[in-house]
């Protein structure tokens, strides 16, 4: 219906998702994932009401713009590349048109709430937490993204690990020059690696910490140390040879997670220091 309501990318590729995620067995083909879609969309806005009567056989996709069809082929496909989905029902129906959630599909991993599937919309929502993302550290995420749909994890771990780091260092220059508290963390300057920095700014911030507002404390430990700590101990392991298992998919996708919240943690502490 070229009158229908056209939709975004984004919000046609979340109730995609959430069609995926329900696992209904006959949603097995794409002509049945394009059906269920579109009662989904047509339920939440009453528009299977619009439809003719002469069009009521073709079911619930009838409803649906052209555009939004097409928009639904594209990320059916796009979801396939990123391994969410992959072709075949079983080995009696092997090939296209039937599909199924991959191993990856069905795990925790792709269920996480923050979802994105390309470069930009990972960067968009890392900009929801860090509206002043500097082009260096976007470059390198940018890079992280599209190594980890490339499949290449060990780089995708490397550059995420380089984008935290950067996050760290800007805060770090701002709290150095502060003129109230920069006093305090000189001593970071003197630590050679990027752990060391971190240990002596954690250790200068706990004689100021109540001077900053619980926003900026609350989970600063758990965001500085803790996810700081994973994502570079990711790094390390991925860049250094050490016999040690490269990261699965999972892995790098639950880090390109705790990234967010980590910047964001970074940016509200850089808010206050200025």
């Amino acid at each position: 219906m070229w009158d229908a309501k056209q939709h975004s990318y984004e919000e046609l590729r979340d109730v995609t998702i959430d069609v995926l995620l329900r696992q209904q067995p006959h949603v097995s083909q794409y002509a049945s994932l394009l059906e269920e879609v579109a009662k989904v969309i047509n339920a939440r806005e009453g528009s299977t009401a619009n439809l003719g009567a002469g069009m009521a056989y073709t079911g619930a996709k009838s409803a649906l713009h052209p555009n939004d069809r097409d928009k639904l082929l594209e990320i059916f496909w796009d979801l396939f590349r990123q391994g969410i989905i992959t072709l075949g029902r079983d080995d009696n129906n092997p090939q296209w048109p039937w599909f199924r959630l991959s191993r990856f599909g069905k795990s925790d991993a792709a269920r996480q709430p923050f979802r994105f599937h390309d470069a930009s919309s990972y960067i968009a929502l890392v900009e929801k937490k860090v509206p002043d993302l500097p082009p260096e550290t976007k470059m390198y995420l940018e890079e992280a993204v599209s190594s980890f749909y490339g499949g290449c994890f060990l780089a995708a771990t490397i550059m995420l690990g380089v984008a935290a780091e950067a996050e760290f260092l800007r805060m770090l220059d701002v709290a150095t020059n502060n003129p109230q508290f920069g006093s305090s963390f000189a001593a970071t300057e003197k630590a050679k690696f990027i752990r060391g920095k971190i240990e002596a700014f954690s250790k200068a911030f706990e004689h100021h910490r109540k001077n900053f507002s619980k926003e900026v404390t609350e989970d600063l430990d758990t965001n500085l140390n803790a996810v700081q700590s994973i994502i570079r101990i990711a790094r390390n392991e991925a860049g250094h040879p050490s016999g040690v298992a490269p990261p699965s998919r999972e892995q790098v996708y639950v880090n390109l997670q705790l990234f967010a919240p980590y910047a964001g943690q970074l940016h509200r502490l850089r808010q206050e220091l200025l």
